[in-house]
């Protein structure tokens, strides 16, 4: 879910997180604004959560030992299962993110939101499986920062579809943040690339880069918080039960993440062996789908609802998650897994890498102006579209070349966002009082 920083990375009293009792109350109530009341009206929100868990019900049932169903079959009940309980993830993180103070535990809400993807990349690592280690980190990232770079075009459709003029939005200064630490962890990432191996270093520094983002996280007051439908329909509950429900289902969803995941994708991979369907393509395109769905219906209520700009951020929180804790945790894993200090990546990985790295800089590029523009959009949306459909390694290294141009073009016309990213990331906090 978004999360927010002032916009020359500032601390300042009336924006920190250690609010008294009553300063949580005031910040709840502002979530739950009388526009908000209105969209939870009814008991629709808890259909839908009723519905995502019984998804995830299922997904366990599946798990279950004993089980003797053909490989198929348990691959779409694991799947429905990893689907519905990502669902309950999503919406009680952004509940959660409204109820919950202190950086730390933003933090956790962080990693909880990227569950699904980083145990089945860990399990990769960790299993030894290196030819598909970066299969559903490159395509989730690419997902999102897709889904970001794009967003201006479903604002478009969504107004045309009303019968009206698509309005430009702006993204807050406190979005810098985010845009900073994609451009330092894909700067960083290329040497990873031309060496052809990610170590424990590059780890500790991925790592530190992630702790670094989660100490800057914190709320700013201008903006209301990105919450809707099921979320809140949490936040509406009696205040001696709100906290409990959503704690419960963010521990609840993660057991049923953590249990069904692996077992998914490894049913991905049979399946995709019984069809002749290449594991790496299949694990790049189908698991990021199932994982990142959440954020995306989310992001669709925010743009059916004028907020754009907020489910542009929720983008870009996931990435910048993908980026430095999912691919710093790989090679820890890995030498847990029984590997040497250093993970090695075959070329298609590197090619794979390459081009997440260069539609990342192109991202970054294209929105450090703060304000999104459709050429943007339609130009990424269409090479990305290009390189899905014929999955071949030449159309990778091509898009790869195409992004990249048109990212430095990008970055030297809009040169003058670059530095405050950078200020934003670094800046010294000013402590209060």
């Amino acid at each position: 879910a978004a999360r927010h920083i002032s916009p020359h990375g500032e601390r300042t009293p009336e924006r920190r997180h250690d609010y008294t009792d009553s300063d949580e109350t005031d910040r709840e109530a502002r979530a739950m604004t009388p526009t908000a009341h209105r969209r939870v009206a009814g008991d629709g929100w808890q259909r839908q959560l009723l519905a995502a868990a019984g998804c995830a019900l299922v997904g366990v049932l599946f798990r279950l030992p004993g089980s003797a169903l053909p490989v198929q079959v348990g691959t779409i009940g694991l799947g429905v299962g990893l689907l519905g309980a990502s669902f309950l993830l999503a919406w009680a993180a952004d509940a959660g993110e409204a109820v919950f103070s202190g950086g730390l535990v933003l933090a956790v809400i962080a990693l909880v939101t990227v569950l699904p993807e980083f145990v089945i990349e860990v399990h990769f690592a960790y299993t030894q499986q290196t030819e598909l280690v970066t299969a559903n980190l490159t395509g989730a990232t690419r997902l999102l920062l897709t889904g970001a770079t794009a967003l201006p075009l479903a604002v478009a459709v969504v107004a045309r579809r009303r019968g009206q003029v698509a309005a430009s939005f702006r993204l807050a200064a406190s979005r810098r943040l985010e845009l900073g630490v994609l451009l330092l962890a894909s700067i960083f990432a290329i040497q990873i690339v031309i060496r052809g191996s990610i170590a424990i270093a590059d780890g500790i520094i991925l790592i530190a880069l992630y702790v670094l983002y989660a100490r800057r996280v914190q709320g700013t007051p201008e903006e209301e918080p990105a919450v809707l439908g099921v979320p809140a329909g949490l936040l509406s509950l009696p205040p001696s039960y709100r906290r409990p429900v959503i704690a419960g289902l963010i521990v609840a969803a993660a057991a049923v993440v953590v249990a069904v995941a692996n077992p998914f994708a490894e049913a991905l991979l049979a399946t995709g062996t019984s069809l002749g369907i290449d594991p790496y393509f299949l694990v790049q395109s189908v698991v990021p789908v199932a994982t990142e769905a959440p954020e995306f219906v989310i992001v669709a209520v925010l743009v059916a609802n004028r907020r754009p700009a907020q489910g542009l951020a929720l983008f870009l929180a996931a990435s910048v998650s993908q980026w430095t804790l999912a691919l710093g945790a790989l090679p820890f894993a890995y030498l847990a897994g029984g590997g040497s200090v250093s993970m090695a990546l075959s070329g298609n990985e590197q090619v794979e890498v390459a081009l997440t790295i260069a539609v990342t800089l192109f991202a970054v590029a294209a929105l450090a102006s703060l304000r999104p523009h459709v050429a943007d959009a339609g130009l990424i949306t269409g090479v990305l579209a290009i390189q899905f459909i014929y999955p071949t390694a030449f159309v990778h290294v091509a898009s790869t070349f195409v992004v990249l141009v048109f990212a430095l073009d990008l970055f030297f016309d809009r040169r003058r966002g670059i530095r405050p990213l950078f200020r934003t990331v670094f800046a010294r906090q000013r402590r209060p009082g």
